[in-house]
């Protein structure tokens, strides 16, 4: 809401500043502390001076459709270096009253008379709703603005789709001779404004309406809290009130032919593309944790299963090579280079354990000195097979029973599969 950080400027005294300059302004002013109508005037002339300040020098400006000259009443004087007027019909009292610098007369649905990228500023107050080919004028305006430039533009407004069905009604008149040359043909919406600027390079920064009722001359019009809720409406709800007000700032994009495929935002390239890399790093990464710890998932489940068995001098001897690697880490693993080894290290280690697969278990049991091991515990499916935990002793299963056993039920199972 723009129009709320703005002062606001007495007419009163505006009125008494400036009658000797144009006592025609008098009439317009005195009425009321406040005249919502001359507010046209007054935010273009905030604006203007908003930008001064920010450029930290004083500005050019273009007044398309000057006609008296009034804006420049009510614009901070050392906000302006340069003031330059266009109109179709020019009138001798803005170059006498307002002083323009400069005052051209001028056709406004053909090329304006100004050089490229002169102006800091282009003001078109009211006028862009009697012309015949709003876009083909926005573009001119645009084409005199310097890069960076700001672009004022106002005129009656309404929501975009009675927007369109009344400027299709106004047309229509124009084509039945039922409009004067210099009436209303045109009615721009918040949304048209808009489009206009995007498509002649200038970036729209805010679009506001100006009031809700303006109620004119009325003792509300003096009343500052009156004009502050009507702005406040405007700015909430910039096409549902009479008047519309936009600013555009001149992209870098229209400066020259060499610019025209650069962005407009290019300091947000290195974060954009700072938040790609990291995105893609860290789906990397999730993908790679997830992948190794599914790999490795046997190997944990192994080495805790042999956390559940160790009594503090246990030993354990593997044979095979996925084993190996799995348990390689481990201070109380002792590798064997096949099952004839690890079954001679069984048999000197008293606290010992083989680990074993059924591959393993069936040699096993084939061995006359292999009859007083006993089965110490069983981890089904792990590296893709059955392992056995086995050890010498009285207590536990021994090794020719479980296998025995074993097999007798997996061939009463592969019977009652058959049957």
């Amino acid at each position: 809401m723009p129009f709320l950080r703005w002062p606001l400027v007495r007419h009163d005294e505006l009125a008494r500043a400036h009658v000797a300059a144009d006592p025609s302004l008098k009439e317009h002013l005195s009425g009321s502390t406040f005249s919502i109508r001359m507010l046209r005037y007054w935010w273009a002339g905030q604006a203007i001076a908003e930008e001064s300040r920010r450029q930290g020098r004083a500005l050019c400006v273009l007044d398309v459709g000057c006609e008296r000259g009034w804006l420049k009443f009510f614009t901070p004087p050392e906000a302006v270096a340069r003031w330059v007027g266009l109109d179709w019909d020019v009138r001798q009292e803005c170059l006498n009253n307002a002083r323009y610098d400069e005052v051209i007369r001028a056709n406004f649905d053909e090329p304006l008379p100004i050089p490229t990228g002169y102006m800091d500023v282009v003001v078109n107050n009211h006028v862009m709703e009697h012309l015949p080919r709003p876009g083909s004028t926005m573009a001119e305006m645009s084409r005199v603005l310097r890069e960076g430039g700001i672009f004022l533009g106002g005129s009656p407004t309404m929501p975009n789709l009675f927007a369109r069905l009344r400027e299709r009604w106004l047309r229509r008149k124009l084509r039945l001779g039922r409009v004067a040359p210099g009436g209303h043909i045109n009615c721009l919406s918040p949304e048209r404004w808009k489009s206009l600027m995007d498509d002649t390079g200038l970036q729209p920064e805010f679009a506001t309406g100006s009031h809700a009722v303006r109620l004119t001359g009325s003792w509300l019009e003096s009343q500052s809290w009156w004009i502050r809720l009507n702005q406040f409406w405007g700015g909430l709800f910039p096409s549902l009130g009479s008047e519309c007000y936009v600013l555009g700032r001149k992209t870098s994009a229209w400066a020259s032919q060499t610019q025209l495929h650069r962005s407009a935002n290019v300091h947000w390239r290195p974060l954009w593309a700072g938040l790609a890399a990291a995105a893609v790093l860290a789906l990397a990464w999730g993908t790679w944790s997830t992948w190794q710890k599914w790999m490795h998932q046997d190997s944990h489940q192994l080495v805790s299963w042999i956390e559940t068995h160790q009594e503090g001098r246990d030993h354990f001897i593997v044979s095979h090579d996925a084993l190996e690697e799995a348990l390689r880490h481990r201070s109380d693993v002792r590798l064997a280079g096949g099952l004839s080894e690890a079954f001679l290290l069984l048999k000197e280690l008293p606290h010992a354990h083989m680990l074993v697969t059924e591959a393993d278990l069936s040699a096993l049991c084939r061995w006359d000195a292999a009859r007083d091991l006993v089965i110490d515990s069983r981890l089904p499916r792990i590296f893709q097979d059955d392992l056995i935990l086995v050890r010498s002793g009285i207590a536990g299963t021994s090794l020719r029973d479980y296998w025995f056993s074993d097999a007798t039920s997996t061939v009463v199972e592969a019977a009652k599969h058959d049957s």
